[in-house]
């Protein structure tokens, strides 16, 4: 078992990882709720860190939840905490309350959800490039991300994404093989490993 003192010493020796993607690496393959995830975390400090799954699509839309907006917009499977809450990431400068986690790229989390529905009434063609909504998201208590980064469950890569528009059913096949073409091998894994 690991002692808090050598885990809070294993934090303290990365840099900060917000805006970083997660990939997990096939180690994570019998994980129900993690296998083949591409996470994009906005907060990481010594209070935890904090992110969320790109790429598994929940079969519902936002509409199912606020009939007063013009279109069914897609949610994600943020993670397995407060699955309950709706969240979201987006690059819109103009919404009070954000706050920036990645400078670089614009990209903002959460916000003044009265004004994110204003602006998904006046602005229905953008808002598919502009935000993306969660249900619940994937959190770690201080030093266990990095643990598990050191036990090899995770890949941190550069955020060279368009977040809000990628493939979900490719997009972790892609990010691992170009890591290393020897990963071509998990090309054709299947979502779920057991259904093989």
């Amino acid at each position: 078992m690991v002692s808090c003192k050598f885990t809070t010493d294993i934090f303290f020796l990365m840099p900060s990882l917000n805006g970083k993607i997660l990939l997990a690496t096939p180690e994570l393959l019998t994980d129900h709720v993690f296998s083949q995830s591409v996470i994009l975390l906005v907060e990481n400090n010594e209070k935890g860190s904090m992110g969320f799954i790109l790429n598994k699509p929940e079969s519902f839309n936002l509409k199912d939840f606020f009939k007063d907006l013009p279109h069914g917009y897609q949610l994600w499977k943020g993670g397995p905490v407060n699955t309950e809450h709706l969240f979201y990431i987006h690059n819109l400068d103009i919404i009070p309350d954000s706050l920036s986690f990645d400078s670089e790229k614009k990209l903002f989390f959460g916000g003044d959800f009265s004004m994110i529905k204003k602006v998904l009434s006046v602005k229905k063609s953008l808002l598919n490039d502009n935000i993306k909504f969660f249900l619940g998201y994937s959190g770690w208590a201080p030093g266990q991300l990095e643990q598990e980064i050191k036990d090899k469950a995770w890949f941190v890569l550069d955020n060279d994404l368009d977040i809000f528009n990628i493939n979900p059913k490719t997009i972790w096949k892609e990010k691992l093989i170009e890591l290393n073409p020897k990963n071509i091998i998990w090309k054709n894994s299947p979502i779920n490993p057991q259904l093989n």
